[in-house]
């Protein structure tokens, strides 16, 4: 198992609210995308790595304030053919909210936050495991 957001390294947690569309630069540098609240509108790369990316930016973004998670986590089960399971924790405080699994396949489209961020977090790792 593969604890995972989109850096194993820095093993950061998105905000709740964040919907992940493409890396930065790579899969280690965080993700560009858009917020929940505000679909469609463009978020500078500076907040996106400061307080998308990382999670936890309740104090920072009266959205995040809004939500009652602070930050989603995620860790890789197991992955066949392309297929990911992926294990998932909405926190609050550090502390879960929910727990859940899905399975992530390489086709669809995922419109949600918490399955956006699952497929971001299964292309990571297929990306670092095949590199």
């Amino acid at each position: 198992m593969r604890t995972c957001y989109y850096s194993v390294q820095t093993e950061i947690m998105a905000c709740p609210l964040f919907l992940p569309a493409s890396p930065l630069s790579d899969f280690e540098d965080g993700w560009t995308g858009c917020c929940a609240a505000q679909p469609g509108v463009a978020i500078p790369v500076d907040t996106l790595r400061r307080r998308c990316n990382p999670g936890y930016a309740r104090d920072a973004c009266a959205y995040a304030a809004c939500a009652e998670p602070d930050a989603f986590r995620f860790l890789i089960q197991s992955e066949s053919d392309g297929v990911s399971t992926v294990a998932w924790s909405s926190e609050r405080d550090h502390h879960p909210l929910a727990v859940g699994t899905l399975l992530v396949a390489p086709e669809g489209e995922a419109t949600n936050p918490l399955e956006r961020q699952a497929r971001a977090c299964a292309s990571a790792d297929l990306w670092r495991t095949r590199a």
